[in-house]
């Protein structure tokens, strides 16, 4: 797809804040192409580039959603102390330790700018989620990236050996995206364990919940040990919720007051509301991620019969080499009606493909099929 100059420096400009964002502006006038090359006006696509859960929000949450639209003119100060209490006992620790934000999104930007401000250092794996990467480069930090290793996970002994006096925070993303790939909680212990005192280690576990690999599980415990960590959560993955914008940390007490003091929005009632009944629907929650996991399989499966190269993933997405050029398979998917994941550099060849419905695996995985035969 070719772009004006206006456009570019739009997409450009996004890229300092989102790359989603600019991913969208990118792709704004660009309508799905019909099978015989025509673009076709008025067609859903087939969406599979934001790791969004089709299936959610649960029953639960979406009668709550309902109803609370006559209090909409309420503040949510109560709703925002419910949410943290139940949160609270969810996890086994006081409600001082919890903070709540309109996803964990807002919560990464918040540790960003707050370990990354006046020339701060942060190291991050690469590539890796950079929500809170690009957020702190506004604050002035300095980054350090390391490269995955080989198996595509984080290299704890490469991030280790980068930590100098400057550093302010180490982010580890695990299950990590856009690889899917994750490593064991007595790694992250360790890792933790080997760090200065000063340095806060940052582990993002928005995926965790799809995760089916013996010792792949929360460190919360480091928090509970009294640990300088952050462990964050999003109700957009299992819950289904992306578009509703709720998440939570989880630090001890001086942590949490820290990050509580940087935030930059206030919940809204509908994701407060809407959370506590979604942690209540647990039937919902254990069949989503089991459906999820059975489409995964689904996709790794064809694509080891392929032998097409994949990271073994840990998410509700699947990371994987084309065998070209990302762009290429974009444009091939596109005159299928399928929207797959952006680039990820140095992985240039690769693709980050959001597992959907039953449906929607199957319409992507016959693109597939047809692709590798086309090539």
């Amino acid at each position: 797809m070719d772009l004006s100059r206006r456009e570019l420096l739009t997409a450009s400009a996004l890229a300092l804040v989102s790359p989603k964002a600019a991913w969208s502006a990118a792709h704004a006038d660009s309508r799905p192409i019909a099978a015989d090359g025509a673009a076709s006006a008025g067609t859903q696509p087939i969406v599979l580039c934001w790791n969004e859960n089709p299936y959610g929000p649960s029953p639960a949450a979406r009668a709550i959603l309902s109803s609370t639209i006559p209090n909409a003119c309420r503040y949510p100060d109560e709703e925002i102390e419910k949410l943290i209490a139940v949160l609270a006992q969810k996890e086994n620790f006081p409600v001082d330790h919890i903070v709540v934000g309109t996803g964990s999104g807002e919560l990464l930007c918040a540790l960003g700018f707050l370990h990354g401000k006046g020339g701060g250092e942060i190291i991050a794996a690469e590539p890796t989620y950079a929500e809170l990467t690009n957020y702190a480069k506004h604050a002035g930090a300095e980054l350090k990236f390391v490269p995955v290793d080989k198996q595509l996970n984080h290299d704890l002994p490469a991030m280790r050996a980068a930590v100098s006096p400057r550093t302010r925070a180490v982010y580890i993303c695990n299950p990590n995206n856009p690889t899917g790939t994750a490593i064991s909680a007595a790694a992250i212990r360790s890792f933790v364990g080997s760090l200065p005192d000063a340095v806060t280690t940052i582990v993002d576990e928005a995926y965790l919940d799809f995760a089916d690999t013996d010792g792949v599980q929360t460190v919360t415990d480091l928090v509970g040990a009294g640990k300088r960590v952050v462990v964050l959560r999003t109700f957009s993955k299992i819950h289904g919720m992306a578009g509703v914008r709720c998440g939570y940390a989880i630090a001890r007490p001086d942590v949490a007051a820290q990050l509580a003091a940087v935030r930059m929005s206030t919940a809204n009632i509908f994701a407060m509301r809407a959370a506590r009944a979604s942690l209540g629907d647990e039937a919902f929650l254990t069949d989503t991620r089991r459906r999820i996991i059975a489409s995964r399989k689904r996709i790794t499966d064809e694509l080891q019969r392929l032998g097409r190269t994949y990271a073994r993933s840990q998410t509700n997405f699947v990371f994987f080499d084309t065998g070209a050029p990302l762009a290429q398979f974009d444009h091939f998917m596109k005159t299928r009606n399928i929207l797959v994941g952006r680039l990820f550099p140095p992985y240039n060849n690769w693709c980050r493909i959001t597992i959907g419905t039953e449906p929607e695996t199957a319409a992507f995985l016959q693109g597939l099929q047809a692709y590798t035969a086309k090539s």
